[in-house]
Parts: structure tokens; sequence; C-alpha cells
């Protein structure tokens, strides 16, 4: 929304600093699991292990939007108002996964883990319809077709940034139970709890309504 060459050039930095960071802790994690380790530092390195490449894939997609941000000032392009506000319900739904998703890690919190999911169901919504109504905007004119790439880009990267957040979530939720079945256990989110993850999707569809 507001682009500089500095703020750009911080987030390159800082995706950097963050591949090497990935390298140096999965390579010290592994060599931390060969040692004899009691059961609450195994869980720990797992739930590091399993989480590293998710944190350091979030990266990538924040300096893809960052390139994004580029192109649109370098190209002297702007969206349209109806998809900037469009855009800037997502990008809060995103800075709140973001943000919980690191709470809740930060301070091992299954409870506030398990309200990633929805959220994250939330997101996806929100891409869909934001990508109907910009094909609506081509259509009738409003919007130019190299508009449309770069929102598609930067909508792509906010949703896999939810993905991560949603797969770190679930690493926390089932190392409680020694294991690591995601997809299962999203499937057993659903249908054994359907009230309480139902219910929680409401919330956020209100909160982040187009």
């Amino acid at each position: 929304y507001e682009y500089s060459d500095e703020g750009y050039a911080k987030v390159e930095h800082n995706e950097d600093s963050i591949d090497k960071y990935e390298d140096k802790l999965g390579t010290y994690l592994i060599k931390i699991s060969q040692n004899e380790l009691n059961h609450e530092e195994n869980k720990q390195i797992s739930k590091l292990l399993h989480t590293v490449s998710d944190f350091e894939r979030i990266a990538d997609h924040a300096l893809n939007i960052a390139e994004a941000a580029k192109e649109l000032h370098e190209k002297e392009l702007s969206f349209t108002e109806a998809a900037s506000k469009e855009l800037e319900v997502m990008k809060n739904a995103i800075l709140e996964i973001t943000d919980n998703t690191i709470d809740a890690f930060d301070a091992s919190d299954i409870a506030a883990a398990r309200d990633i999911e929805p959220l994250e169901e939330c997101i996806d919504e929100l891409q869909e319809s934001i990508k109907l109504n910009h094909v609506k905007r081509v259509q009738t004119g409003e919007c130019s077709l190299t508009q449309g790439f770069i929102l598609n880009d930067i909508l792509s990267d906010y949703e896999r940034i939810a993905d991560h957040c949603s797969n770190i979530s679930l690493a926390m939720i089932e190392l409680e139970a020694d294991e690591f079945d995601t997809h299962q256990y999203v499937i057993d989110l659903r249908d054994k709890n359907g009230d309480e993850f139902m219910k929680s999707l409401q919330k956020y569809r209100e909160k982040y309504k187009l």
C-alpha cells in the first residue's frame, strides 16, 4: 500500500536471513535428535522440525508480496477502490492468523492452535470470492489483465501463508497426540467437532465479510 525501496530491501534482507536460520536450525535439530532425549525434549524437537520449514515458507510468500508491490510501483499501477477494499479485508485476516499462530506456537497454546483452522478456511473462502469479483471487474473493463495477474499473485501468497499457519497449528495439536497425520486431523476436526468448527468459522465469516 505504501511502497518504498527501503521497505522492499528490509523484506528481502529478512527473507534471506530466515533462509539461513532454517538451514542452521534444521541441521542442529537433526544432530540433537540423534542423542538420548527424554519425552519432553523429543516433543520440543519434533515440534520445531515439523514447523521450521513452514515459517521459512511464510517468509518466501512475504517476499513475493513485496515483489508484487514493487511491480505495481514501477508500472504505476493501482487496484480499483473495490479491489483495494477487498484486499484490505483479506490482509487483516492474514495478519490475524499469522499473529495468532506465532502466539500459539510460542506459548504452546493448543486451545489457541485449534482456532487457526477455521480462520484458514475463512481465508480460502475470501480468496475465491475476491477472485470471482475481480473476474467480473475485468469483464466490465474496470480492471486490466495486468492488474488481474498481480492481484491473483497476491491472493495466492496470502492464501499460502494461511496454509502454512494451518500446518504449524496442526503439527502442534497432533504432537500432543504423538502422531502427525494432519490430513486425518482436519477430517476429524470437522466431523467430530463439527459444531465447534462451524461456530468458529461463522465468527470469522462475520468479522471478515467483504
